[in-house]
């Protein structure tokens, strides 16, 4: 089904796609390692090889799961982007394996295999990744309790299995961190969880743990869903202060509830490969310049939604269109 969210994940393609050919024009027999399977890797490697049907377009991903897509909720699924089969028909040369360091000034990859990969323009589409908080009691296990799912459909699977296994009158509670990486993502896991709730245990209660002290993303639930869910935002019980996973006990600022299923969001930076090859800065996201150019690192080009500023910029952009609605 085609939708908005739709709509803009294939226009922020085509414009990663463009970013992609033009960081590298003039380069028709290069060799261009694109590290990171994600929709930004995959469209990046399907425009290159229609601009430079010469040029050696390897990609490099370590989730062979990355290139395909699960069927869960619409929020749950991970974004979509040319498949297997249409980088392997576009002659896209594949390497499932992890990249653990790159020589700059050798323009040379190390691999997790042992393998060494030289490259002429290396381009990375890291995605995002999960950044760790100083909640007393979030570790390990609790994180294992409380999956995000967010593009992880390991994760995705384990809370639909706790979903099923809601009770009629349990509790269900969506955490959403302060700064949230993808805002209309959010708001549509909210909305997919309360017409999940609605439908399948409509004596059961949803409640929804903001971290933030804005309303939009609540003004733009309720917009669509109205009081479908107890949305609380920071200083008014959105805010996390302790949990423990195994009795389903949150802390809030405003006192203490009690979960039988959570899906607990953390915040997100730029992913792990984005850290290796020293491209984020204090704030955990890459800083580039408006074509994607690195400005740690300008030799290299960084697509997608690591680079610091773009969900930003997309959060204001949809903050006015929610205000609107």
């Amino acid at each position: 089904m085609t939708g908005p969210l739709t709509t803009r994940r294939a226009f922020a393609l085509s414009l990663v796609a463009g970013a992609a050919v033009a960081a590298t024009a003039g380069r028709d027999r290069a060799r261009i390692a694109i590290i990171g399977g994600g929709p930004a890797g995959a469209a990046a490697a399907i425009a290159l090889r229609q601009a430079q049907p010469r040029a050696e377009i390897l990609l490099i991903e370590r989730d062979p799961a990355r290139l395909a897509n699960s069927p869960e909720l619409p929020s749950l699924a991970r974004p979509s982007g040319p498949d297997l089969a249409a980088l392997r028909g576009a002659d896209v040369e594949i390497l499932i394996d992890d990249v653990t360091g790159i020589d700059w000034r050798a323009a040379r990859l190390s691999l997790f295999s042992g393998r060494q990969e030289a490259f002429d323009r290396v381009i990375v589409a890291p995605g995002t990744a999960p950044m760790a908080e100083a909640i007393p009691g979030l570790d390990a296990v609790a994180r294992h309790h409380w999956p995000a799912a967010w593009g992880r459909p390991r994760e995705a699977r384990r809370l639909m299995a706790q979903l099923s296994a809601l009770p009629d009158n349990g509790h269900l509670v969506l955490r959403l961190p302060a700064e949230v990486s993808h805002p209309d993502i959010a708001v549509r896991r909210a909305l997919d969880l309360a017409t999940w709730v609605r439908k399948h245990r409509p004596s059961a209660r949803f409640t929804v743990l903001d971290g933030g002290p804005d309303i939009h993303l609540r003004r733009a639930f309720m917009a669509r869903a109205g009081d479908a869910a107890n949305w609380l935002v920071s200083g008014a019980g959105g805010r996390v202060r302790a949990v423990n996973a195994p009795t389903g006990r949150i802390e809030t600022d405003a006192g203490e509830l009690f979960a039988d299923v959570v899906n607990f969001i953390p915040p997100h930076g730029a992913g792990q490969i984005a850290r290796v090859a020293g491209l984020t800065d204090a704030t955990g996201w890459c800083p580039c310049d408006p074509t994607g150019r690195s400005a740690i690192r300008p030799e290299a080009q960084v697509l997608g939604d690591a680079r610091r500023g773009v969900i930003r910029s997309a959060d204001m952009a949809r903050r006015s269109a929610w205000m609107a609605v």
